[in-house]
């Protein structure tokens, strides 16, 4: 009898502490989420899960997307232009606000209407003059190198009218002294051709904050939006969608037609979230198990997130991870150019970096050498850093 006893009290205090976490342990270790999709237990959802819950840019089409209303800017303006009018614009977002999601919408109605638009997606730091004229050209399908800025203005002019998509604008410059003739150069461009060929550029937030006290760069731009973050109810919505497009009924015993209206862990999970899609996909898939009815879940409360690593880097440190978050990545050389500082510096810094698992080094071949956000976190790292007066 007393062992029954025990038994039962050991499975009443293992299932509390699971599901009711104490004071003492209810923060999530930083690394824990930074490394969740190496984890095995990542790797033993099913498939229809992981599918459901990618976080990556999705297609026009995708049943995954949830609707939302930043696309009539860019179709209230697509119209203007059609209509006459001398414009172009620019959409700027957070990581994770479904930025590159919003072009592909974008896009995909300019296919339906029969609309020619080249879209340019930014690989590689642009380095002067003569690589944005041939990175543009390139793009157009013209001619790479036999043009200077007057003839290749002119070449763009003479081309049929059509939307230009630049996106990626992180990868526009280094803060360096030859930024400045990189912004000159793309900003003659898109000033002299605005109203024949309708531009349209999209940007990381902080990006775009920096090109503008920087570089005065919304002076190119004669629209511009910003892609708020998700509020509370959208991002139980687009969890909730997530969970139908895997195939599972219920959350919890409530069936997922319903968890709108009801109170679930879902809406823990999206006002803890803060807005941040890829914090939210990582409390649902780390925080479930798999019900006893077919296509059913179970979700534990979601925990507050350990910020103690952060809160233990130098200034150099912190520095670093906000001049990653403006210019998307950094390679070691670009690093010791910003900071002077020599290669093996900037190298033990930025491995620091990767090592606590804030940030992420490029895998492949001409990538391995830079680092940048690991996706993830980036929200969080991003907030913190503006809470700091690092970021402004």
């Amino acid at each position: 009898m007393i062992n029954i006893k025990q038994s039962i009290t050991e499975l009443w205090l293992e299932t509390k502490q699971r599901w009711f976490p104490s004071k003492e342990n209810n923060a999530v270790p930083l690394d824990q989420i930074s490394r969740f999709y190496q984890t095995d237990f990542y790797q033993s959802l099913d498939e229809s899960l992981k599918s459901a819950f990618y976080d990556g840019p999705l297609g026009g089409l995708d049943s995954r997307v949830l609707a939302r209303k930043d696309v009539d800017f860019l179709s209230q303006s697509f119209s203007l232009w059609q209509h006459g009018r001398n414009l172009s614009c620019a959409i700027y977002g957070e990581k994770g606000t479904g930025l590159s999601t919003l072009l592909n919408i974008f896009i995909h109605q300019l296919k339906q209407q029969n609309q020619a638009y080249k879209l340019l997606t930014l690989e590689k730091r642009l380095t002067d003059e003569q690589d944005v004229i041939d990175t543009l050209a390139k793009a157009m399908g013209l001619t790479e190198g036999t043009y200077k800025l007057d003839d290749f203005i002119q070449a763009l002019s003479e081309l049929p009218s059509c939307v230009i998509v630049l996106d990626n604008l992180h990868f526009l410059v280094q803060r360096t002294l030859g930024a400045q003739a990189v912004i000159d150069c793309l900003g003659a461009i898109i000033l002299a051709t605005r109203g024949h060929h309708f531009w349209l550029l999209g940007a990381e937030e902080q990006t775009w904050r920096r090109l503008c006290y920087g570089y005065r760069f919304e002076n190119l731009i004669s629209h511009q939006h910003h892609i708020a973050n998700f509020t509370d109810s959208e991002m139980r919505d687009l969890l909730i969608k997530r969970f139908a497009y895997a195939g599972f009924h219920t959350i919890n015993d409530i069936a997922t037609d319903t968890l709108h209206s009801e109170k679930s862990p879902i809406n823990d999970i999206a006002k803890r979230s803060k807005g941040c899609v890829e914090l939210g996909f990582f409390y649902c898939l780390n925080n479930l198990t798999y019900g006893t009815k077919p296509q059913s879940l179970l979700i534990m409360p979601a925990q507050e997130i350990d910020m103690g690593p952060l809160k233990k880097l130098n200034k150099i440190e912190l520095f670093t991870l906000a001049e990653i978050s403006t210019h998307g990545q950094l390679s070691v050389k670009e690093h010791a150019g910003l900071f002077r500082m020599s290669t093996n510096e900037s190298k033990m810094t930025l491995e620091h970096l990767r090592v606590l698992g804030i940030v992420d080094q490029g895998d492949e071949f001409h990538n391995r050498d830079t680092y940048s956000l690991k996706l993830i976190i980036s929200a969080v790292v991003i907030r913190y850093l503006i809470s700091m007066n690092y970021l402004y």
